[in-house]
Parts: structure tokens; sequence; C-alpha cells
């Protein structure tokens, strides 16, 4: 399913809220929730470990918080 939040909002929302495929817009940023690994060994119990974003226009993204990942993103995940 398909949520869009404002940077607010996010703030006030837990990624192991949301179920496995989920997909939450906010501003540029698109964040996948995903529980298992891609080749579905292994499942989590929370999504911090194998979820992860995407820019609305495709530009590259790492994973670095700060620099390549807002800080509330990384928050929102580990939560």
């Amino acid at each position: 399913m398909l949520y869009n939040f404002t940077r607010a909002e996010l703030k006030n929302k837990k990624a192991s809220d949301f179920k496995e495929g989920d997909v939450i817009k906010t501003g540029i940023y698109f964040i996948h929730v995903y529980y298992k690994t891609k080749d579905g060994k292994r499942s989590y119990d929370r999504p911090s470990l194998c979820s992860y974003h995407s820019r609305e226009d495709f530009k590259p993204c790492g994973s670095t918080p700060g620099a390549d990942r807002p800080y509330y993103i990384d928050t929102f995940l580990n939560s």
C-alpha cells in the first residue's frame, strides 16, 4: 500500500507499524518497508535491516545517515 506523509507526520510513525511491501512517500523520498531479505532466506522482526529508500527523481541514494539519507528517515526505519 502507498502512504503519503509529511516530514512532521512521519516523525510520529514507526516503520514497524507497516507491513511487508508498504511504500511511504515523504517529500522527494520513497521508503520501501521490507522485513525479508531479497532472496527470502531471512526474515526479521524489525524492518530496519531490509528496508531502503529511493528518490522520486531516480538519483542514487546511499545509506549513510545525514549524508545520503536524512536523519528523520533513519530514525523512522530504526523505530
